[in-house]
C-alpha cells in the first residue's frame, strides 16, 4: 500500500488563516487553531506561538517554505486587530439599534418631515382601520404588529385615508419606491446611518435628528441626490431650523392691534393672519380683519374706497392668496380661489410663514407643490 505525504505550504496557510478572519469572518479560536498546528515545536512557548498568530494575523509576519516553515517580516497589507475588534463592535452596535428602533421607534421619527405630531399618535394603528384595510394589513404582516410597523401604517396614513394594498406591503417602504424623507420614517429604515450619526442606540432625539440635518444638508451640498431629493432635504432643514429658534425672530404685534389693520407696508409676519400678493409680499392682519386690511391696501393703492367684502373678493381676483382660520382655537391655513395655481413667490412666503411660526404645516399649500 502507498503511502499518503502531505506538505504544508507556510504561505498557504498564512494566507489562508488570514481570508478566514478578514473576510469570511470565522471565529478568531478556529483561525489560531489552523495556525497553531503549523507551529509544532518546543522550542518556544504556547504563549510565544499565539503573539506569533497575532503577528500573522494582522500581516507583520509570514511562514514561508515547505513542511521546514521559517518566519519572516511580511508587512504587505498591516490590519491591526483593533480594526477587527471594532468592526465586531459596530456590527454588535447596528444589531442593538436595530431591536432599539423596534421597540421604541418614536424615538428615531423625524418629527420634521411627519404630516401629523408625532405626539399625538397613540399606536395600535391596526384597530383604527377600515375593515378593508385591516385585511389588507393582516394578510400583509399578521394581525400584531410590530411597534415600528405600527407607526410606518399610522405615518403613512396621513396622506391617505385609504391605504391600498401596495401601502401596505413591506416592499413600499424601500429606497425605490418612495420619496427621500417621505413622512420621516427615513432614519427608523437605516440603522447603519444612525449608528454613523451617533453611534448608538439613540438617548437624545433632537441631537439626532440635528446630525441628520447636518448630513442631508452635506447631500445637497455634493450634488450626490437629485433636484427633488434637494428641494425636500432644504424643506425639512427649514422646518427644523423653526423648530430650534422658536420665538427668536418674532416680531412683538403693536400693543393697538387696529394699527395692524391701517398698515398697508408689507411686514415681517406681525401676525400670524395676513395677505400675501402675487409678488410674495406679506401683510399682516388681525384675526377676522382681512376684509380691512384689503380695503385699507387698495386706497392706498388706488386712492379708492370699496367696502371691504368687496375689497377682499377683488384682491382674490388678482391673485392674492390669504393665511387665515374662522376658529381662532384651531390652526391658520393657506387660502387661494385663483383659476391659476399660487405664484413661486406666494409659496415661498407660504414656507416662510410656517418657519416664522414654528407650524408642522400650514394647511391648503401641500396640494400645489407637485404640479
Amino acid at each position: 500500500m502507498e503511502s499518503l505525504q502531505f506538505k504544508i505550504e507556510g504561505e498557504f496557510i498564512c494566507r489562508l488563516a488570514r481570508s478566514w478572519f478578514w473576510e469570511e469572518g470565522r471565529d478568531y479560536a478556529k483561525c489560531e487553531e489552523l495556525l497553531l498546528s503549523c507551529l509544532e515545536t518546543d522550542e518556544i512557548t504556547i504563549e510565544e506561538k499565539k503573539k506569533i498568530v497575532v503577528e500573522i494575523l494582522e500581516g507583520r509576519k509570514i511562514l514561508v517554505g515547505v513542511n521546514s516553515l521559517s518566519l519572516v517580516d511580511d508587512n504587505e497589507n498591516v490590519r491591526p486587530l483593533s480594526q477587527k475588534i471594532e468592526q465586531y463592535k459596530r456590527k454588535e452596535t447596528i444589531l442593538k439599534i436595530k431591536e432599539d428602533i423596534e421597540r421604541r421607534p418614536l424615538a428615531y421619527f423625524d418629527r420634521y418631515s411627519c404630516d401629523q405630531n408625532p405626539d399625538k399618535y397613540e399606536g395600535r394603528t391596526f384597530y383604527k382601520l377600515e375593515r378593508i384595510d385591516s385585511y389588507e394589513v393582516e394578510e400583509a404582516f399578521g394581525k400584531f404588529l410590530t411597534p415600528c410597523e405600527d407607526l410606518r401604517l399610522w405615518a403613512y396614513s396621513s396622506l391617505n385615508v385609504w391605504y391600498g394594498r401596495r401601502r401596505v406591503l413591506p416592499g413600499f417602504w424601500n429606497e425605490r419606491e418612495r420619496p427621500f424623507l417621505d413622512n420621516g420614517l427615513y432614519l427608523i429604515e437605516n440603522p447603519v446611518l444612525v449608528y454613523e450619526l451617533i453611534g448608538g442606540p439613540v438617548e437624545d432625539t433632537e441631537k439626532l435628528l440635528l446630525l441628520f440635518r447636518n448630513h442631508l444638508q452635506s447631500l445637497v451640498d455634493g450634488h450626490r441626490v437629485n433636484n427633488k431629493k434637494a428641494q425636500e432635504i432644504i424643506f425639512r432643514n427649514k422646518k427644523f431650523d423653526a423648530a430650534q429658534e422658536i420665538d427668536k425672530y418674532r416680531p412683538e404685534p403693536p400693543e393697538d392691534k387696529d394699527e395692524i389693520n391701517k398698515n398697508v407696508k408689507p411686514d415681517d409676519f406681525i401676525s400670524e393672519y395676513g395677505l400675501i400678493d402675487p409678488s410674495g409680499n406679506y401683510y399682516s392682519c388681525t384675526f377676522a380683519g382681512h376684509h380691512v386690511k384689503a380695503a385699507n391696501i387698495i386706497m392706498a393703492k388706488t386712492g379708492t374706497y370699496i367696502s371691504p367684502d368687496k375689497a377682499l373678493d377683488k384682491l382674490y381676483s388678482e391673485g392674492w392668496a390669504l393665511v387665515r382660520n374662522p376658529d381662532p382655537a384651531g390652526s391658520v391655513f393657506f387660502d387661494y380661489r385663483g383659476s391659476r395655481r399660487p405664484t413661486k413667490r406666494q409659496i415661498d412666503t407660504a414656507f416662510s410663514h410656517m418657519i416664522k411660526f414654528d407650524e408642522f404645516t400650514l394647511r391648503g399649500i401641500e396640494q400645489y407643490l407637485d404640479e
